[in-house]
């Protein structure tokens, strides 16, 4: 966890600098004592945990603590326990009363870590919109164009869209994929390049679907934050028009041949 220290007395900044260094979940990006100069510098980087003194002049840490994202957690650093109920209705992790010790940092981080994990996972869940009828897209949340670094990156995603909750066998993407090659094993190292390029892509993006190996096949997961037209289709009862208008209507701006 990318972790930066805000303290005005620096004999402690300088012993929570080597404690924070010592401990192997966190990532020591720098230490202020001014909590501007740390505003200026939380302003131009992400930063996961931000260990926070409340007594500073020119800024309280409870000022900085307001400017700083949802997703970035805050301990706060005090040596006066009437701050603990303003230190928590700003949702922080924690709060550590002075003098800190190395035991006091390491007993916290089950707690951190454990926030940290719940952050991702929201962060994960980003979503989306996918469109099969009539022309082929995927927009994130933003209305961003989902960029795929190749054209059989996205036409496997378009192929195990299409196969909604099935398992597709490697064999049978690489056929399907890559019929023009003789040998068998150069098809199918083609195809586990595919699957990795397609994850990365996903995670790159943050989208709220995953690509998932199960025995010696592929299957695509889309969570419930991203919405598909074909999977809307195929959810309707009554269905809101006929099979065979679907068929004719998916990917129409590609040329695929397998649907």
């Amino acid at each position: 966890m990318r972790t930066i220290l805000i303290e005005d007395e620096q004999h402690l900044l300088r012993m929570m600098e080597r404690i924070v260094q010592t401990e192997p979940n966190l990532k020591w990006m720098g230490s202020f004592h001014d909590p501007k100069e740390a505003l200026t510098f939380l302003n131009n980087q992400d930063v996961d945990l931000v260990f926070l003194d409340i007594e500073m002049p020119h800024m309280s840490g409870v000022e900085l603590a307001k400017q700083l994202p949802k997703t970035t957690q805050v301990v706060f650093t005090t040596a006066h326990s009437q701050y603990a109920v303003e230190a928590f209705e700003l949702q922080a992790t924690h709060y550590l009363l002075k003098p800190i010790t190395e035991d006091q940092i390491h007993a916290l981080m089950p707690r951190v870590m454990k926030r940290y994990e719940s952050i991702l996972h929201s962060e994960r869940h980003r979503t989306c919109t996918i469109q099969c009828l009539d022309h082929f897209s995927v927009n994130t949340q933003d209305g961003d164009l989902v960029k795929w670094p190749t054209q059989k990156t996205e036409e496997l995603f378009a192929y195990l869209i299409y196969h909604r909750d099935k398992v597709v066998n490697k064999w049978l993407i690489a056929e399907t994929l890559y019929p023009e090659i003789d040998e068998p094993q150069r098809a199918l190292h083609n195809v586990y390049n595919l699957v990795y390029r397609l994850k990365k892509t996903l995670a790159d993006y943050n989208l709220s679907i995953s690509v998932q190996t199960i025995n010696n096949g592929y299957s695509l997961r889309l969570d419930e934050a991203c919405t598909c037209d074909y999977y809307a289709w195929l959810d309707a009862d009554p269905k809101p028009m006929p099979k065979e208008e679907v068929a004719g209507r998916l990917f129409v701006d590609k040329d695929y041949t397998w649907h």
